[in-house]
């Protein structure tokens, strides 16, 4: 993968776009604002067997950004270097928002330039939210999303 970045869109209106890899964005209400520069939507996820490890990580983020305890050990260079303040309260706010998670569905995986993006519906007490994410070969995580 070349140059992986990070998303976090949120119905607060934090976003961040990459430069040089496209994503799905599947809104399950309005659609996030516009921003220049957004890169286009991929096909919606295809059903796919869910991975343990994959699911366990899922959990393990949205927790981490909900709580507002993220541990950038786990991010690409490419997304620490995004990780700001700002990003992350406003991450942790919105989240929070939603209450206690409540259940996890694994919704499929998403295929865009040979990258798998792994996309789970995050269901909490006041609302529903998608998480989408995608891995380097090393493991980091080079994309997450919140839509």
């Amino acid at each position: 993968m070349r140059r992986t970045l990070l998303f976090l869109a949120l119905a607060a209106g934090v976003a961040l776009f990459p430069a040089s890899l496209t994503h799905a964005q599947e809104a399950t209400g309005s659609p996030p604002p516009a921003v220049e520069n957004s890169p286009p939507p991929i096909p919606p996820p295809k059903p796919a067997p869910d991975d343990p490890k994959m699911h366990k990580l899922a959990v393990r983020q949205f927790l981490a950004f909900q709580g507002g305890v993220v541990d950038r050990k786990q991010y690409s260079d490419d997304v620490n270097a995004q990780l700001n303040d700002e990003l992350l309260d406003g991450s942790e706010k919105a989240l929070a928002a939603l209450g206690a998670l409540q259940t996890v569905n694994f919704r499929g995986i998403s295929r865009t330039r040979n990258v798998n993006v792994y996309v789970y519906r995050m269901t909490c007490e006041h609302g529903s939210i998608d998480m989408e994410f995608a891995l380097q070969p090393d493991g980091k995580i080079a994309v997450l999303l919140f839509v």
